[in-house]
């Protein structure tokens, strides 16, 4: 499928997240959400791994037998974070090897999405890889927590969170990032773009230096994790 890369599945979880700090330790049932993500993730047969910044968060992944690196250095998101980690070890870890980034916040994370995006990199021309969901319906366009994607010719055409008015087709985007090791660590030297300052959304930095980010059809991965509505509305789907 890959012509055997190496995959390493890397799950980047920060306990001071902006919106809801502690998420990641928020149960949902009887385990915490980023406990959830790695089981989920684990499903892939995939070397995973958890990046964090906190104590507690390596505490819960080991009382799971989970794999996790606790490291101090300050990232401004989860690429960066697992940069850090990589170059500790670039020694040991093969540039062709296919990263995949996953959001520590996605509880219900499909394992087929991550599977889709190493299919990817079967095509030597891929260099990053995402997912799309469903067509955006016009009353999602002011929710600028759901980054939307318009995508032509299997390649994103540009990111946005809020739409004013657009003929264009957008769809959900499934914020899971693939690239090989070796276009990560160029990645992290571009500087900031205009538009990802303004939107906050990195993978326009990567669009404004040239870079194509091949788009793939994903499954929905259910109730991300952002604010405590999303935690209560992610219990009662658990219950039901």
């Amino acid at each position: 499928m890959t012509n055997h890369a190496t995959v390493l599945v890397c799950i980047p979880s920060r306990y001071h997240a902006r919106r809801l700090p502690g998420k990641a330790l928020l149960h949902l049932g009887e385990e915490t959400v980023i406990q959830r993500v790695y089981k989920q993730a684990s499903l892939t047969n995939f070397k995973t791994i958890v990046l964090t910044d906190h104590p507690a968060i390596v505490k819960s992944i080991q009382s799971i037998g989970g794999e996790v690196v606790y490291r101090k250095q300050k990232a401004s998101n989860g690429s960066q974070r697992i940069f850090h980690y990589l170059s500790e070890i670039d020694n040991t870890v093969d540039p062709s090897t296919i990263v995949v980034n996953v959001q520590g916040d996605e509880p219900l994370l499909n394992p087929s999405n991550i599977q889709r995006l190493v299919k990817c990199f079967s095509e030597k021309d891929t260099c990053i890889a995402s997912l799309y969901g469903d067509i955006v319906s016009p009353n999602q366009y002011a929710m600028a927590h759901r980054v939307k994607v318009n995508v032509s010719c299997g390649l994103a055409t540009t990111f946005e969170r809020i739409i004013e008015h657009s003929d264009k087709q957008w769809h959900k985007h499934i914020g899971i990032y693939a690239f090989r090791w070796k276009t990560l660590k160029k990645l992290i030297k571009l500087a900031p773009s205009q538009r990802e300052i303004l939107l906050s959304l990195e993978q326009l930095r990567w669009m404004d230096n040239g870079y194509s980010i091949k788009m793939v059809e994903g499954f929905s991965n259910g109730i991300a994790i952002d604010t405590a509505t999303d935690i209560l509305e992610a219990r009662n789907f658990l219950n039901s």
